[in-house]
């Protein structure tokens, strides 16, 4: 009887612990994989983040924020948000500007070879970009992101190990 009362305690310890683990993961932090030279210099493909899903419970999306986001069904993009609710953007000349100031964007290695016209970020979306602008599928091709396809911020490179750092 003692036996069977004491698998019954670490049953329960260990579904406590497996639910918490499951918790996390859906709810707060997730691990991605870089998936191309969109987002170079500052991530490198195959490199490993860490997504902070739980921070946008609390706060909006920023401008500057390198985010996950769904951009399909089948695919997630990892891109920096440029331009937030009501913010007017427009690209010319390799230069971005943002409410018809030149935008700060020292992230960017090249110029930016393609342009768009004055445009309006709709409420409750977003304009992303890559910040390897010149081989980056993003809001250029794709639209607007809603708030409902923002997965999380990307917070932390943390593999390969030499490579650790901030996401910034």
């Amino acid at each position: 009887m003692k036996k069977q009362l004491e698998l019954v305690t670490w049953s329960r310890y260990f579904l406590i612990i497996v639910g918490g683990i499951i918790g996390v993961r859906l709810f707060l932090f997730a691990p991605y994989v870089v998936k191309g030279v969109s987002m170079e210099p500052t991530l490198i493909n195959n490199e490993r983040i860490l997504v902070n899903k739980g921070v946008y419970y609390a706060e909006n999306p920023q401008r500057g924020d390198v985010i996950v986001l769904h951009a399909t069904k089948e695919d997630d993009y990892i891109k920096r948000i440029i331009g937030i609710p009501g913010d007017e953007l427009e690209l010319k000349n390799g230069v971005l500007y943002r409410n018809g100031s030149v935008a700060n964007e020292p992230y960017i290695a090249e110029v930016t070879l393609s342009g768009f016209e004055r445009l309006v970020v709709p409420k409750d979306s977003y304009f992303v970009m890559g910040d390897n602008r010149n081989r980056s599928m993003d809001s250029r091709e794709i639209g607007f992101i809603e708030r409902s396809h923002v997965v999380g911020r990307a917070e932390y490179v943390f593999y390969p190990l030499a490579s650790a750092h901030e996401v910034r």
